[in-house]
């Protein structure tokens, strides 16, 4: 039923073809499944969520009550993080990054909350130097190469940056106040 399991990882076969640019693309296509864990010896916390699974396409159903898929994510690429993209898919596990916040408080034992999804390396790097937590999945198969060329389609040059227009020991110019 999911595409990743990663608590085995075994692949799992989905029911959805592999999909295409359309499913980049396409609105509301990801799920993620949370498997509710035991945490043995920690005197504050009695479990923990952890994403272990992704399907895309049709909403799977949970296998178990330990297990809450959250459906309705979407995966936006754009054309200026072109060069994160290409950086996530050069890596050797190439990834789909999840940020997540505490259950809200009407469950405070339920899953997090999935804020955004990127395939952005940089920009999972950002949300986490803001304190955000961030959860990955590797990309499901035929993912990567569309990732790779739609970044080469969309690579640009950096633009060059002017040198300062003062020198560190000064442009030896009469300037009052200098």
């Amino acid at each position: 039923m999911f595409a990743v399991n990663r608590l085995s990882g075994e692949a799992i076969v989905s029911d959805v073809p592999n999909p295409g640019v359309e499913a980049l693309n396409g609105a509301d296509q990801l799920a993620v499944c949370f498997a509710r864990q035991t945490v043995d010896g920690n005197p504050w916390i009695d479990h923990r969520w952890a994403l272990v699974g992704l399907a895309f396409g049709e909403v799977p159903q949970p296998d178990g009550p330990d297990q809450v898929v959250v459906s309705g994510l979407k995966l936006e690429l754009h054309g200026d993080e072109a060069e994160g993209y290409h950086m996530n898919t050069c890596a050797d596990e190439p990834s789909l990054f999840f940020m997540l916040r505490p259950a809200n408080e009407d469950q405070p034992d339920g899953p997090p909350t999935v804020v955004a999804v990127s395939a952005n390396f940089y920009e999972a790097a950002r949300w986490m130097d803001a304190g955000e937590s961030v959860e990955r999945l590797p990309l499901p198969d035929g993912w990567c190469e569309i990732i790779a060329a739609f970044a080469r389609a969309h690579w640009r040059e950096p633009e060059k940056k002017r040198g300062k227009r003062y020198a560190a020991t000064g442009d030896h110019r009469d300037r009052p106040g200098h």
